[in-house]
């Protein structure tokens, strides 16, 4: 497994937490702290088998991909690859099961697989746990069944007890793999990493270029500090995190924003909140909005709009009092925005995309930098490219460009304010070098051309007009 892991970088026994990982040496916010090339495991999910390279994790559509000798199901940018593993089957256990083989085959060093069983497991958590998901199944079954097909598919000689516990292993202490834009791709395990506990407010953040997997500080963090990350979405309130982090990995979360009722910095109920709603009704109102959401997000395509108009409709009333930085709603815009961009709704894609831009994401994440907002900004400047291209070549030019006149934005002043935001952001959140940086230079050099003369203050005046088209239009 190579890694880049610096001798400053080192693991600790914390009482009643298990290991962690701190640094003897201060580091500044927006800095590589430690990458690992090859993690343990890398699994694409069952979406995205087709699509990525199952060696190197490779999304770029560049190289025709080929099926696997035995499965025909995993894919590899190599005919060598494709006969290089076993014949793995397209399901929920195939992480499992790659354990399982390459610990058979000896592909996995004694060291390797050590580390591995050293991990927590939470078995004994697994089992106390009788709550049922949507379909009816507890979490336990769920591992019963996941461990009973990675070992019959695996076909190795090991008990059942033993499986399960490489399965709840995996569960515990996986990560989501992403492309280069944060999409998920698929499962990632690396012993050395999952070592890093979870903090509300974390110092630092994962990233993926391919397979390799790099952990980068938002924080500066003093000598003796303990690096973390979230395990969840910061965005939820603080009753939705703990009740996440409960039941996802069998802890109560004490960090500082935890600890004083905080949401990203901000109190965990606004007074304006405070002073109109009852605990319980907001938390009743929470809820619904989360459900719709979910909701949404799993619903077929023609299905997603009339759900997310009913959780729309659900916060319409308390739209002067409710934040629009508060959960759920910053999702519920989001699950909007991405319906829009499916339907072919640039307008409104727009407008919901500058309306995160202006009054969720510089809360949610106030590092200009940050790898969420950078990447969220990258959206924002490829809507506005299609934005411009439904008004001067699409069929409805002539009404794209009626309703953007009444606005008058000078879109060139635009995209070179935000080519320039994103430029500025990689080497802090992303690296000069890294996947992301790669995949924005094309943007950044195909608008060099097009850069207008500004004036000093031509940004903050277009951005005055871009803050009333979001209000208008999302209200």
């Amino acid at each position: 497994m190579p890694h880049h892991i610096p001798p400053t970088i080192f693991a600790s026994q914390i009482p009643g937490k298990g290991k962690g990982l701190f640094t003897s040496q201060a580091i500044e916010a927006g800095n590589l702290v430690f990458s690992i090339d090859h993690p343990l495991v890398c699994v694409p999910d069952n979406d995205h088998l087709n699509t990525i390279c199952y060696n190197c994790f490779s999304d770029d559509g560049t190289r025709k991909l080929k099926s696997c000798m035995g499965c025909k199901v995993v894919r590899y940018c190599s005919q060598a690859l494709s006969q290089q593993y076993p014949n793995i089957p397209p399901s929920v256990p195939r992480i499992v099961m790659q354990l399982l083989l390459r610990r058979r085959a000896g592909a996995l060093t004694e060291t390797e697989w050590i580390d591995f069983l050293s991990l927590q497991t939470h078995l004994d958590d697994f089992r106390r746990n009788d709550l049922e998901d949507n379909g009816g199944v507890t979490r336990l079954q769920d591992v019963i069944m996941m461990s009973h097909a990675a070992w019959k598919f695996s076909a190795v000689n090991e008990t059942s007890d033993f499986v399960e516990s490489v399965t709840t292993r995996t569960i515990i202490n996986s990560m989501t793999a992403s492309n280069a834009a944060l999409d998920p791709l698929g499962t990632c395990l690396s012993t050395y990493a999952s070592q890093l506990n979870h903090s509300c407010d974390p110092n630092c953040i994962f990233t993926f270029s391919g397979r390799s997997l790099s952990v980068r500080s938002l924080q500066a963090i003093p000598a003796g500090g303990e690096l973390t990350i979230s395990y969840v979405d910061i965005s939820m309130s603080r009753s939705e995190r703990q009740k996440k982090l409960k039941s996802s990995y069998y802890f109560e979360c004490a960090c500082s924003y935890c600890s004083a009722s905080l949401t990203c910095g901000q109190p965990d109920i606004p007074e304006s909140l405070r002073v109109k709603m009852s605990n319980d009704e907001i938390l009743r109102l929470e809820k619904e909005g989360n459900r719709l959401q979910a909701l949404a997000a799993d619903a077929a395509p023609e299905k997603k709009a009339g759900i997310l108009d009913q959780a729309v409709d659900l916060f319409r009333p308390y739209k002067d009092i409710y934040p629009i930085w508060r959960y759920p709603w910053p999702l519920i815009n989001y699950t909007v925005e991405l319906v829009c961009i499916d339907q072919g709704h640039w307008l409104m894609a727009f407008a919901r995309a500058l309306k995160a831009y202006f009054y969720t994401e510089p809360v949610h994440y106030p590092l200009t930098w940050h790898p969420v907002r950078t990447v969220r900004t990258f959206v924002l400047l490829k809507i506005i490219f299609e934005l411009g291209y439904q008004a001067n070549q699409g069929p409805d030019s002539e009404q794209y460009s009626a309703a953007l006149a009444k606005y008058n934005i000078h879109f060139p002043a635009v995209i070179a304010a935000l080519v320039d935001e994103i430029d500025a952001a990689i080497p802090n959140g992303f690296g000069t070098y890294s996947s992301f940086a790669a995949q924005f230079r094309p943007c950044r050099e195909g608008t060099l051309s097009q850069r207008p003369h500004m004036e000093k203050d031509a940004w903050e005046k277009e951005r005055v007009k871009l803050r009333r088209l979001a209000d208008e239009l999302v209200n």
